[in-house]
């Protein structure tokens, strides 16, 4: 809060308070009361984009000599004397307090990963713990953000570590467990088309002896069929090869989505956009996730149950 201390809302004109809930704008950083955000639905100093004018917090005093604050070597915030993070964004500052070595960090502080043996930034932090302005493949962080939407800080933070490793390799257990419908709800429309086509080739299989089983069971088959078994065991095979498939998807899912993103921001970048907000907009309608055809499938399939239940009930 130390960057926004004697700041004032440009929309409101109050000064922010300690505990206030504050919004920055991506663009120019300039800070807002979260309500005075949403009532006019953008930055209250959109014309300064245009110019390329980035907000500036206002000056402090000038600390005493014996007690200087810490300067953020990042974003440039300053911290007291006895800081250990910065108080802003989370960054290791460069003096230490011994006497304070074993408090608990700040929300933006990083920790010790135990699935990937790296300091990892808290997942509160929207670009992960990157500079914002950095670059990803001729994609800045701050676009990537925008994009992604809600969970942006899982992601970038993933994308941060695999292009740094040069291994395309990290966790997606949502993958793993939904497969063709998490990459449809990620707006990943061809991949997941892909998937749900492998995915339903490898049940059919399975289904066929499933519904044999059921006709003998219920006597609408007086016996097995002469290919039963060789379908049984296609079935297995069939079974373990999707099991395969889904761990691929777990491994492989956040650097193919990290594709997808480059390739629809590069696209969005070679429109023509009249300001910085209608370039944010287009950024957000692209990208960030689909919850209508989630639930669109959902209807579908219930229908499909309740039209199948007096057939399995014969």
């Amino acid at each position: 809060m130390n960057k926004y201390a004697n700041a004032t809302c440009p929309v409101c004109g109050k000064t922010f308070t300690e505990k206030e809930d504050i919004v920055v704008c991506p663009d120019c950083g300039a800070p807002h009361h979260r309500e005075c955000y949403q009532q006019i639905g953008h930055c209250a100093l959109i014309e300064n984009h245009r110019s390329g004018i980035n907000w500036e917090p206002p000056a402090s005093p000038d600390p005493e000599p014996e007690n200087q604050p810490i300067k953020c070597p990042r974003c440039g915030a300053d911290n007291p004397p006895d800081g250990i993070f910065c108080s802003n964004c989370g960054v290791r500052l460069g003096r230490q307090s011994e006497t304070n070595a074993g408090n608990v960090p700040p929300p933006y502080a990083q920790q010790r990963s135990p699935f990937y043996g790296g300091n990892v930034p808290f997942y509160n932090d929207p670009y992960g713990g990157a500079d914002p302005d950095a670059e990803m493949d001729g994609v800045k962080v701050r676009d990537l953000s925008q994009f992604i939407g809600g969970n942006a800080a899982y992601f970038l933070t993933n994308f941060s570590r695999m292009k740094q490793s040069g291994r395309p390799i990290s966790f997606n257990f949502c993958a793993f467990f939904f497969g063709w419908k998490y990459l449809l709800y990620r707006k990943m429309y061809g991949l997941s088309f892909l998937v749900f086509l492998v995915s339903t080739l490898l049940g059919l299989p399975a289904a066929i002896c499933l519904y044999e089983d059921l006709s003998v069971a219920s006597g609408l088959m007086a016996g097995y069929s002469a290919g039963f078994e060789s379908l049984l065991f296609v079935a297995q095979i069939c079974s373990i090869v999707s099991t395969m498939l889904s761990m691929a998807l777990c491994l492989f899912c956040n650097w193919l989505y990290y594709r997808h993103c480059i390739r629809k921001i590069q696209k969005i970048q070679s429109d023509t956009y009249v300001s910085t907000q209608e370039y944010a907009t287009a950024l957000a309608k692209k990208g960030r996730t689909n919850l209508f055809v989630i639930g669109f499938l959902m209807m579908i399939y219930v229908i499909f149950c309740m039209m199948m239940i007096p057939y399995l009930m014969v």
